[in-house]
């Protein structure tokens, strides 16, 4: 990579300038905690809990309402601020209201933590939060009522964003605060036994097409079928309240939906990113190590992860796609983000040394690490999916692994980039410039962990 590249700014911290003296760690929380009090009703008055008037994407968890009823919720977490609840309340309310009248005719295609399924995860421990217990069942059998869609085999994607991970991605979100009996094992394993199943199928079908690597071959393999994910963000711009629209924008999304079904014999794309490629769909089995073993799947995990080593290096990053006769296997995705670059390899390796205990796993995320250290001052912003928080978040996570302060030190430089002007100078506004993932939501959130590493998650990410 070249230096202050067009997706990145120089990091100008040098390596004596890593370590900061106490007195700069104070500091540095001090701005943060300011700038969360600061920055709250700022957030809220841009982008206040009303119905929009074009609902679209109103109940995604990335970037709608839904997105701000999580952010409060995690702020809640952190700070205990009853004002924090009520704001995920109102928030949550407009979501739900959102979802309602979205006119979306397959409600079980939204079975995802980011999107439908989310809501009903979130309203259950919100509604929990504040005390009702009838709020909270009510959305609980919502998202237990997705467990049978989400063990279908025929359902048409595994990633985390949209499809079958996300769903676990929730059950684990679930169970880790309204405990395990919210979302029981009988709920998840279906799930889970469907995502290997594919994973299998698309390894044993493709092996020729493959390039093996010092691992060998993935047991379990994926692909992004792009057209499920717009065939669902088809659904979701259907808030117009004329019925032929509706129905016009309901029968664009089910052809997406279909094409996607048959891409795998299409494309030759085999994802390993976090949100729709093999990286997020074992991070997210590793939510559950006690049903893989029951599984029999530990072994088939771990030989891919071993495989996705083979795809990571301290200075070129990671590589985009799975090596195979249709991709150059030199190719380093230039993106290093949470979603689909090198920073996503630091969540899953870190998890994978916690679950197994393997060090070659803590040396891969080391690896990660330190390409995200080197190139991860994005000039996207400073927002969680591609953005330095982000970024940030992956020193929080091998921190917290390892007790390394060189980790916790280097997220703080990056907290301190994002209360610099140095991204005001290199401007790139998001879309949606209040939202959880592409904002100013995520932001606050990170600023907040920054006062408390240890308690310190990605939000609706890390969700245990």
């Amino acid at each position: 990579m070249a230096q202050d590249s067009v997706r990145y700014i120089e990091n100008e911290v040098t390596s004596a300038q890593e370590a900061l003296p106490d007195a700069d760690v104070a500091e540095i929380r001090a701005r943060c905690r300011e700038e969360v009090e600061r920055r709250i009703p700022q957030l809220v008055e841009a982008a206040p809990p009303v119905l929009p008037k074009r609902r679209r994407l109103g109940q995604e968890l990335y970037a709608g309402p839904l997105g701000q009823a999580f952010g409060f919720l995690h702020l809640y977490e952190r700070t205990e601020a009853t004002e924090q609840l009520q704001w995920a309340g109102r928030y949550l309310d407009v979501a739900l209201e959102a979802l309602d009248h979205s006119g979306v005719p397959r409600p079980e295609e939204w079975l995802s933590f980011h999107a439908s399924g989310g809501a009903a995860a979130v309203a259950a421990v919100v509604r929990d939060r504040l005390g009702d217990a009838d709020g909270r069942d009510r959305h609980l059998d919502r998202y237990r009522r997705l467990a049978r869609r989400a063990a279908d085999p025929e359902f048409p994607s595994e990633d985390l964003l949209w499809g079958r991970g996300g769903f676990c991605l929730g059950a684990a979100f679930l169970r880790a605060r309204l405990g395990v009996d919210s979302l029981p094992d009988t709920l998840v394993t279906g799930p889970l036994e469907a995502m290997l199943a594919t994973g299998r199928r698309l390894a044993r079908a493709h092996a020729s097409e493959l390039t093996p690597g010092p691992h060998g071959l993935p047991p379990l393999l994926y692909m992004n079928l792009n057209a499920f994910v717009f065939g669902c963000f088809a659904q979701s711009l259907i808030g117009s309240r004329s019925l032929p629209a509706r129905a016009l924008a309901g029968l664009a999304a089910r052809l997406m939906i279909r094409l996607g079904e048959h891409r795998e014999r299409l494309s030759h794309r085999y994802d390993i990113g976090l949100v729709h490629g093999l990286a997020g769909n074992l991070y997210l089995m590793l939510e559950f190590p006690e049903l893989l073993e029951r599984l029999g799947a530990s072994e088939e995990v771990r030989g891919s992860l071993d495989c996705l080593t083979d795809c990571v290096e301290a200075e070129r990053g990671m590589l985009e796609l799975f090596p195979s006769r249709h991709s150059d296997p030199g190719v380093f995705t230039d993106k290093v983000h949470w979603c689909n670059g090198t920073t996503g390899a630091v969540f899953l390796f870190t998890r994978a040394y916690e679950v197994f205990g393997d060090a070659s796993y803590l040396e891969a995320a080391r690896w990660a690490a330190e390409h995200v250290w080197r190139y991860g001052l994005l000039r996207k912003g400073n927002g969680l999916c591609h953005g330095v928080a982000g970024n940030a978040y992956a020193f929080l996570t091998l921190y917290r692994a390892t007790s390394e302060e060189r980790q916790l030190h280097r997220a703080l430089h990056f907290a301190r980039f994002t209360l610099s002007d140095r991204p005001r100078r290199h401007p790139q506004v998001p879309n949606r410039p209040g939202s959880l993932y592409e904002g100013q939501m995520g932001t606050l959130c990170f600023q907040l962990d920054c006062l408390d590493p240890e308690r310190a998650r990605f939000p609706a990410f890390e969700v245990c």
